[in-house]
């Protein structure tokens, strides 16, 4: 016997209303693997057991493991190697090793390459419940996350969406019953909510999915090849046209074409989308004859399209024919409770933050994230918490992780503030926090118009046109930062962004 008859008992980590932790035991020797199995399975945990490296890691990919209990002398791949794969790809896991007295050095060198603990056999029920004790509270935090997302397999995610506000959860149910249709659907809200992740959503649901997801940013065109885009052309169809192209509503047949920004489309476009729609074809500049497509419709607009046809800035037999159902999408001020479950699954995923260990916000930050608007809604909140996650010296982020400036604006309203709030519609609101956004921005970058944009997540043509709707100048920052201030560009590999900011 491997293990002596002892009395078994509680590892006592979790609660018997949490998730119980899930062990991969990794063994060639099945009488060791009946025995750990029985063992853990009595415990309240759930087992899984395989007898080779390449099985178990196929087990890691494809489900939540919290704890790797293997041997080392295996067939095929050894449990060295697969302690090393298991520490670069999946860092947060523990791995306890189980050797031999003759293999002592080999038990050295997996601790150096991550392992957390080996166990030499033959070895007793309390040593091996012991090291898996210790293990497991070790990665403590790691295991809250994963199940948090158990959790949200449960009901708070759907697709790559993470939610569990009333609000939301209501968006969920009208994709659900959506996405098997072929009906035309229009989504509102503001800037950095998700629009186009709900529009892959929905294609990804639908019997189209194996068709193309075809977008076009209505805001990211100039107006003269707009057309062009849109509809494509035939060779000599205008100067420069060498070649024959198909445009974006030809290319998303059998697929779906996703409208962004759709509030930028002028007029004499949308006449022209009216008649696509209606006819179900298409025809290109220069083509005599027109190609019937086959494609569902998805539009966004960071304003209600009500308001557009109300200024004249859309048809209202155009907005008559898109709009056969509307869904509107919160921003996150009005779901701050998701706050901590959309901040997990970030270190979840991003690369650095595995790499850097980094497992959880304290309590102090989490209040300090609360109190701010997001104007940026979810996409700020992603890129405030990647130079978080890169300026951080701790597996925990803290307060002093964020930029000091977040909060400018928000804590500490005066009385007469708070008045002029209540004087508002969540429209104005909403713009003047946009604006006051943007100004701050510009300031911080003296103007400069592609470095804002990058900093914003936007596009230059986006920039400009929302600094004409608000009436900046952009002339007006650029002696806003003290003499011999330059700016720093740094390349960030973790995101294929640019970390852009003052050197001073």
């Amino acid at each position: 016997m491997i293990l002596s008859n002892q009395k078994t008992t509680g590892l006592g980590l979790l609660d018997t209303t949490q998730m119980l932790p899930h062990i991969l035991l990794v063994d060639d020797d099945r009488l060791i693997c009946q025995q750990l199995d029985q063992l853990f399975t009595q415990e309240g945990y759930r087992a899984t057991v395989t007898s080779s490296a390449e099985r178990a890691l196929e087990l890691l990919q494809n489900e939540d493991i919290d704890l790797v209990i293997t041997d080392i002398r295996l067939p095929g791949m050894d449990g060295v190697e697969l302690t090393k794969r298991i520490a670069e790809r999946w860092a947060d896991i523990p791995i306890i090793v189980m050797t031999g007295y003759a293999e002592i050095a080999n038990a050295v060198q997996v601790l150096k390459i991550g392992a957390t603990d080996y166990i030499v056999k033959p070895f007793g029920i309390a040593a091996i419940q012991e090291s898996a004790r210790v293990a497991l509270e070790k990665a403590g935090s790691f295991l809250e996350v994963r199940q948090l997302r158990r959790q949200f397999k449960n009901g708070y995610q759907f697709g790559k969406m993470l939610s569990k506000s009333a609000e939301m959860q209501r968006v969920f149910e009208t994709i659900r019953m959506l996405a098997p249709t072929d009906a035309t659907v229009v989504i509102e809200g503001e800037t950095g909510t998700g629009k186009e992740l709900v529009a892959r959503t929905i294609h990804q649901q639908s019997s189209r999915k194996s068709g193309p997801f075809i977008t076009i940013n209505c805001g990211g065109l100039p107006e003269n090849l707009f057309e062009s885009e849109l509809f494509g052309y035939e060779r000599g169809a205008f100067t420069g046209a060498d070649r024959a192209r198909a445009g974006k509503i030809e290319l998303a047949n059998n697929g779906t074409l996703f409208l962004d920004e759709i509030e930028n489309m002028p007029l004499n476009l949308q006449a022209k989308l009216l008649l696509v729609l209606n006819d179900q074809s298409v025809q290109r500049l220069g083509a005599s004859h027109p190609t019937q497509v086959s494609m569902r419709v998805i539009a966004a607009s960071n304003v209600p399209l009500k308001e557009l046809v109300v200024q004249g800035r859309m048809r209202s037999d155009f907005y008559f024919r898109i709009l056969v159902v509307s869904m509107r999408l919160p921003p996150l001020r009005q779901r701050l409770d998701d706050l901590p479950i959309l901040i997990q699954d970030f270190l979840y995923h991003h690369p650095l933050a595995l790499q850097k260990k980094i497992t959880n916000i304290s309590p102090e930050a989490m209040d300090y994230l609360r109190q701010y608007s997001w104007p940026g809604n979810i996409r700020e909140l992603q890129n405030v918490l990647v130079k978080a996650v890169i300026v951080t010296k701790s597996r925990v982020l803290s307060r002093r992780d964020f930029d000091n400036d977040l909060l400018i604006g928000e804590v500490g309203s005066d009385a007469s503030k708070r008045k002029r709030l209540t004087e508002l519609s969540l429209a104005q609101w909403v713009r003047e926090q946009e604006k006051e956004y943007l100004i701050h921005k510009l300031g911080i970058f003296r103007g400069r118009i592609d470095l804002t944009a990058k900093s914003c997540g936007v596009d230059v043509r986006t920039l400009h046109r929302k600094m004409q709707i608000f009436g900046i100048d952009k002339k007006a920052f650029s002696t806003n930062v003290k003499r011999g201030s330059r700016i720093s560009v740094k390349p960030n590999r973790t995101n294929n962004r640019v970390d852009i900011g003052l050197v001073k």
